[in-house]
Formats: structure tokens, C-alpha cells, sequence
């Protein structure tokens, strides 16, 4: 009771005292639900996620038919032991079944909310007080219900599922990207596994008071991947994700706070899909603007390759200049924004009706030509191509292949030359 007068206490302009805990509760799920979801997210388990939440409904109802009490404590247990129960048969039935994972997935979240939906209505139906029961706000969430003894056992729990990741992230960072390593250097691969599955079943629990069993899901994996599309590191992945899981939570709440009419829980979900949408199209190397960007710069620098090529093969023919209308009208390869891009960079000059190279453009062309044989000669050699490697600008080359490599593919060169295969 003390630390209730002291959060009483807390000077917090425009915010009373329901909505503070509110805050403090949902910000602390959204960081562990960032956390927990970058490691589903990387085990490729988001859909598991959403199946765990449904899995806990049977686990809701059980639990109140079983004792009588809607104290939330309770049915979020019965919720854990239902979740777990999923977990395990969904992990258990492609083991000694044909049935592929995500079909175990989808029958786990059919079967088990089917149920969970049936005995939701049979306590309609025999039970006076089913209204208030407190099933209805853990199947659709009912944030603003959440009490400051809630608060402290989702803060609680939070910090200690944070914690676990934290000190265990080495071996989570192994188990997530190499297991096979982790089992030959003798790690416990398996119980790993199991205390992430253990970790994300204790998060969506810990959510359904917040968002309900329906919405879940997008709190776990929404974060993550917007965190993914902005980050690469393992580490910085996950504090990416906790700081957007926590941010969208706080968010949300303040949203609902100031339009009453608003629920918090789809409010925080519409606003963390909002960020997602956000970093969709803005993120600068994943993102859907960059990579039209950078569609568009290689397919002129290919263009514009090609130019270069051209003019340099009509060079070597004894012609300087190649007429305007030759290039743009009969070749469809170039194209004028190539002409324009190569005019910019002191490539090419119009002479009259006519295209030339320059002596910075004859020397590019020189460089371009000489990096593609090297290319081409590596790639005969190679065991496997990457197929966005096929087709790279000189730059890009001459980065990739180590010098010794190039001298080597030179001598290559010079000998097929010599010997009439040039």
C-alpha cells in the first residue's frame, strides 16, 4: 500500500491515477512482448504466437469452471497451462505425424479456440454472473480495467522474462541462427528452445488482459518486424523491438485516455501497425522507397553502362561519333535518361547531331569492359552464382573480388587473348 500512495504521488500533468498504472502496465508488456517477439520472429514462430493465444482460451474457461473465482491470477494460469498444452502439440504432432508444422499450427489454434469458444458459451448459459466473469475482457482485452496489483505482476513478470533473455542472449543468439553448432559444442539446444517457447507462451499471457486473446499476437510480432526492417544485429534487433513494443503501448494508452470512446488494446495494435507501415516504406535499406530507389539508380547505371559500351565499341571501329538518332531511335537499350545521366557525369559530349565519349568516359568504358570479362571469368569458375550477382556495375566488382583474384583472372585473360579466344 505504500507503493500505491507513492505512484498516487507521482506528478503527472493531464494523467490520473487509473491511467498512470494503465501506462505503466502496457509499456512494460510492450517491451517484453518486443523482446520475446524478435526471438519467435527469428525462429521463424510467429505464427505460433497467434496459436499460443488462441490456446489459451480453453485454459480461461477451465479455470473458472474449475473454481468458481474470476480473480485474474487464476485464469491467467489456467491461460499458461492451456498455452503450454498448445505449444507441446504442436511441437509434438510433426514429430509423429506427416503433419507439416504449420498445419499442426493451424489446427492447434482451430481446435483449441473452437473449444475455448464453446465452453465460453456454456458459461453464458449456466452461470449468472458469466458477464463479469472476466472472460469477455481476456477474449477482446480490457486495458482499462487493469488494476495497480495488475500492474506489478505484469511489471514483475516482465522484467524477469527480460531478464532471462538478457543474461541468456548468447546462447539464444545460437540456438536462434546455428542450433547444429550449438549442438556439437555440446549446448542445450533443446531446453533452450523450450524455455523460449516457455518465455513467449508467459508474454502472451501476460498481453491477454491487455488486448485480449484476438489481438495478441499483433502486439508480439508487430514490433519485431519493424524493429527487422530497420536492423540486422541480433542485439540491437531486440532493444529496437522493446523500444517500439513500449512506445506503441504507451502510445495507445495515452490515445484512449484522450478519446474515451476509444478501447486501449485495439488502439495500441492500430498504432503499432502504424509504425510498421512507417517503417515499411521508410526504412532505408528494406524499406519499399529505398528499394525503388535503388531499382531505379541500378537500372541507369546499367543503361548507362551500356551507353558507354556502345560508344566504345564504335570507337574501336574508327568511329568518334555516333549520330544522336542512332543511338536513341534504333538502339533500344539506351534510353535518354541514360544520355542525360552520362552528359552529368562527363561521360559523354554532343558534338552537333552526335554522341562522343570523352576522355573520362573512354577511360570508365576501358574500366567497365575490363571488369565484366574479370567478371564473367569468375563466374565461369564458380561452384554457385548468386543471381543478384550476375549483373554488377564496375564498382561492385572490383569491391567483391580480392586483388590476388583479379591479378589471377588477368593472367586468365591475357592468355586467352593471346591464344585467339579473346
Amino acid at each position: 500500500m505504500e507503493m500505491l500512495g507513492t505512484l498516487r504521488g507521482i506528478p503527472m500533468p493531464g494523467l490520473d491515477y487509473n491511467t498512470l498504472v494503465v501506462l505503466v502496465g502496457t509499456v512494460a508488456l510492450g517491451i517484453a512482448a518486443g523482446v520475446t517477439g524478435s526471438l519467435a520472429l527469428l525462429r521463424r514462430r510467429s505464427l505460433l504466437a497467434d496459436a499460443l493465444a488462441h490456446a489459451t482460451l480453453p485454459g480461461v474457461c477451465l479455470a473458472y469452471l474449475w473454481t468458481g473465482e474470476r480473480s485474474l491470477p487464476v485464469l491467467l494460469c489456467g491461460a499458461l497451462l492451456s498455452g503450454l498444452l498448445g505449444v507441446v502439440i504442436v511441437s509434438w504432432l510433426p514429430r509423429v505425424t506427416r503433419i507439416r508444422t504449420d498445419a499442426a499450427i493451424g489446427l492447434v489454434l482451430g481446435v483449441f479456440f473452437g473449444i475455448g469458444i464453446a465452453l465460453s458459451g456454456h458459461i453464458q448459459r449456466t452461470v449468472t454472473d458469466a458477464s463479469q466473469a472476466g472472460l469477455d475482457s481476456l477474449l477482446l482485452g480490457r486495458t482499462a480495467g487493469m488494476l495497480f496489483n495488475d500492474t506489478v505482476a505484469i511489471g514483475v513478470a516482465s522484467l524477469a522474462v527480460i531478464g532471462v533473455v538478457f543474461f541468456l542472449r548468447k546462447e539464444f543468439l545460437i540456438s536462434c541462427f546455428d542450433p547444429g553448432f550449438g549442438e556439437v559444442e555440446g549446448w542445450p539446444v533443446l531446453a533452450l528452445d523450450l524455455l523460449q517457447l516457455f518465455l513467449l507462451a508467459v508474454t502472451v499471457v501476460l498481453a491477454l488482459p491487455a488486448v485480449g486473446v484476438v489481438l495478441t499476437a499483433a502486439m508480439l510480432v508487430i514490433p519485431a518486424v519493424s524493429a527487422r526492417l530497420w536492423v540486422d544485429r541480433f542485439g540491437i534487433l531486440m532493444i529496437l523491438a522493446a523500444i517500439i513494443g513500449g512506445a506503441t503501448g504507451g502510445l495507445g494508452t495515452l490515445l484512449s485516455a484522450r478519446f474515451e470512446s476509444l478501447p486501449a488494446g485495439p488502439v495500441i495494435v492500430l498504432v503499432s501497425s502504424s509504425l510498421f507501415i512507417i517503417s515499411l516504406l521508410c526504412a532505408p535499406r528494406r524499406g519499399v522507397i529505398a528499394r525503388a530507389l535503388r531499382s531505379r539508380s541500378r537500372t541507369l547505371n546499367r543503361e548507362t553502362r551500356r551507353l558507354l559500351a556502345l560508344l566504345l565499341e564504335a570507337k574501336s571501329r574508327g568511329k568518334n561519333t555516333v549520330p544522336h538518332s542512332h543511338l536513341l531511335g534504333r538502339e533500344r537499350s539506351v534510353r535518354r535518361r541514360s544520355l542525360d545521366s552520362a552528359i552529368a557525369r562527363g561521360w559523354v559530349q554532343l558534338d552537333g547531331d552526335g554522341i562522343s565519349l570523352t576522355e573520362g568516359g573512354h577511360q570508365r568504358a576501358l574500366r567497365g569492359r575490363r571488369a565484366l570479362q574479370l567478371w564473367h571469368a569468375y563466374l565461369e569458375d564458380a561452384a554457385s552464382i548468386d543471381r543478384d550477382l550476375v549483373d554488377l556495375d564496375e564498382e561492385q566488382i572490383e569491391k567483391i573480388l580480392p586483388a590476388e583474384k583479379v591479378l589471377e583472372l588477368e593472367r586468365l585473360l591475357s592468355s586467352r587473348t593471346e591464344g585467339g579466344d579473346g
